[in-house]
């Protein structure tokens, strides 16, 4: 690409040099045309090489499109892939999945539980950011659905700490998935 501009730089040199010393119409016509000529070259020239950045920009970002997909950033180093027996043990099931993924915001805003009241304020977090108030089953039930289902990670970013309470937030989602979930 650089040597691309070196050479753009001398015709445009070689071109601003010839033109000083001319005097004759048909020999600045020439030049021009010449000029016009070279240009075009060059322009197809700057155009391929931008196509051939292109593809390979898109390229690469596809392939850290699809590792974003895997594991979220906040999870990558702390969690491996999940396989399929941990999935159906934490029951992480299609069926859970497709049912999370119909939940909305006014799902958790309307449930009928009311938060509690006295909520701890230094509960511990994993490295997931799920909360440590959870049992065992139900965190690691927790942090699956996160990484798994984009839909319930964007919810809870949605409404935790703005709207309710993680805990809150937890305890209306446990009890929405109860029939899904056999711990």
């Amino acid at each position: 690409m650089e040597d691309f501009w070196k050479r753009a730089k001398s015709f445009a040199e070689e071109a601003a040099k010839k033109s000083q010393t001319l005097t004759d119409s048909s020999k600045f016509a020439d030049l021009v045309s010449e000029t016009t000529k070279r240009s075009k070259e060059f322009a197809a020239e700057a155009s391929k090489k931008a196509d051939q950045i292109k593809i390979a920009a898109l390229k690469q970002a596809d392939q850290i499109k699809s590792f974003s997909d895997i594991i979220p950033p906040q999870l990558s180093s702390s969690l491996s892939i999940p396989n399929f027996s941990d999935l159906q043990n934490l029951g992480v099931t299609d069926d859970l999945r497709a049912f999370v993924k119909g939940l909305t915001s006014s799902t958790f805003q309307n449930f009928p539980i009311k938060p509690d009241e006295a909520e701890a304020s230094d509960v511990t977090t994993t490295a997931s950011n799920v909360r440590k108030d959870l049992n065992e089953f139900q965190e690691k039930h927790a942090t699956l659905v996160l990484t798994t289902v984009k839909e319930i990670s964007r919810l809870r970013y949605e409404l935790c700490p703005r709207v309710m309470k993680e805990r809150h937030f937890w305890k209306i989602y446990f009890t929405l998935v109860n029939t899904h979930v056999a711990p």
